[in-house]
């Protein structure tokens, strides 16, 4: 790689550290005041319910197509594009004032982040070499889990800069995070647009690891090792934590007569201890098998969810939540840097996109089945060999047993690669 290569694909990685560092600060203030806004203009339940999945259907549609393309027109225009969406459904969103509007621009929203994501994480690989990745996807993996945990607080000072500094009614204060929201959008784009630069195009060569041909391109998925056993775990993965989406609120409020504040510091505190990990763990996957990470905390994983569903008390519910965001922040980077290993350049954005979209149909189903299993079973107090639990724990509990069926994958994945190092020594 030439000294002028190495500059330009170091610059970038920090680039799309901060664009994304950006996107997600808004991503997070947007998660919960949407919500919010929809109840402000007395939307049903239901009605509220569809905004919040269109989203995800949307994002799940469009990241399982858009981020092909730039593989064959370069990362950079598709992210230009995307972002641009981004930035204007996002500002407009505070000004809608009917579903209609609503569902809309979630619909934009929805997908033009389905675009943005999985393409930024390819560049960001493109950009790397190989024996850092891990390293760098902790800290990608660090700015998205710190934009969501600044994001909701900073959309509530927002908030208040509206009603208590220039004195607008409720509904139209809710326009200030929203715009706010887009201006980080375009803020975004802009950093994009001056100082990222594509790594791959389908008529160069690949400069960072391998001499690649073109008919690359073209070829299909099934290339890229252990694809098929990706999008199962990226549906299984987005199903679990799909499932405790619209009820972990409902539960800590049922359960424990906690209030919104106490839940968000709750959420505050988990995602901040999780934030620790993601650097060290990707670094670590830099230096012994990624896939030992990803099993092991996957294995921690779903057991918290588990053991969120059985405790009866708020301490032990407190401590295994955090547990649990703690372990999936830990090998999430080490497994997408593994992921990232196995996909050839040229087609990391079809791919990751098809990865992604995986995930993002396991989400969209999850929230539905949960809040649907959590309404059978809330009023309930079940048992299990002698020990009585809440009913409304029962989505963690589903959760958990689905987390835990992903080791199997991963471990299969694992001696694949054990089997992989066998063969080539052999044949040396």
């Amino acid at each position: 790689m030439t000294t002028t290569t190495l500059k330009t694909s170091i610059r970038n990685a920090y680039m799309l550290l901060f664009a994304s560092q950006i996107v997600n600060i808004g991503f997070g203030l947007l998660a919960i005041f949407i919500t919010l806004l929809a109840d402000e203009i007395h939307l049903r339940p239901l009605e509220i319910g569809v905004i919040i999945s269109i989203f995800m259907v949307a994002r799940a549609i469009s990241s399982g197509v858009v981020p092909d393309f730039s593989d064959k027109v370069g990362r950079k225009i598709i992210l230009i594009i995307s972002l641009i969406f981004y930035a204007f459904s996002t500002a407009l969103l505070g000004f809608a004032r009917s579903f209609f509007w609503l569902f809309i621009l979630r619909i934009v929203e929805g997908a033009s982040a389905g675009a943005v994501f999985p393409t930024a994480e390819a560049l960001l690989v493109d950009s790397v070499p190989i024996k850092d990745r891990g390293a760098w996807m902790g800290k990608y993996f660090t700015t998205f889990n710190f934009g969501f945990i600044i994001g909701p607080a900073l959309g509530g000072l927002l908030f208040s800069f509206g009603t208590d500094i220039l004195y607008l009614d409720t509904l139209t204060a809710f326009s200030v995070p929203f715009l706010f929201t887009g201006f980080l959008g375009f803020t975004s784009l802009l950093s994009i647009i001056i100082f990222v630069e594509d790594i791959f195009k389908k008529d160069k060569k690949d400069p960072i690891e391998e001499l690649i041909t073109d008919e690359i391109v073209d070829i299909p998925t099934s290339i890229t090792p252990y694809f098929s056993s990706f999008l199962f775990i990226g549906v299984i993965s987005g199903f679990s934590i799909g499932l405790i989406i619209p009820i972990f609120t409902l539960h800590m409020t049922n359960a424990f007569l906690l209030d919104e504040g106490t839940i968000g510091f709750i959420f505050t505190i988990s995602g901040s201890v999780a934030l620790l990990v993601n650097y060290p763990a990707g670094k670590l996957s830099d230096k012994i098998e990624r896939m030992q990470i990803v099993w092991i905390g996957m294995i921690f994983t779903g057991l918290a969810f588990i053991g969120v569903s059985l405790s009866t008390t708020l301490i032990a519910t407190i401590i295994f939540f955090i547990f649990r965001s703690t372990a999936f922040q830990a090998y999430i980077p080490a497994y997408r840097a593994f992921q990232a290993d196995k996909i050839p350049p040229l087609m990391r954005g079809k791919v990751m996109g098809r990865i992604q979209s995986a995930f993002n149909v396991g989400a969209t189903l999850g929230p539905l089945v949960g809040a649907w299993i959590y309404e059978l079973f809330v009023l309930e107090s079940l048992e299990i060999l002698g020990y009585k639990f809440f009913g409304g724990g029962v989505p963690f509990l589903i959760a958990g047993i689905f987390g835990l069926i992903q080791v199997f994958t991963a471990v299969h994945i694992l001696r694949g690669e054990k089997r992989n190092r066998a063969t080539k020594v052999v044949k040396i």
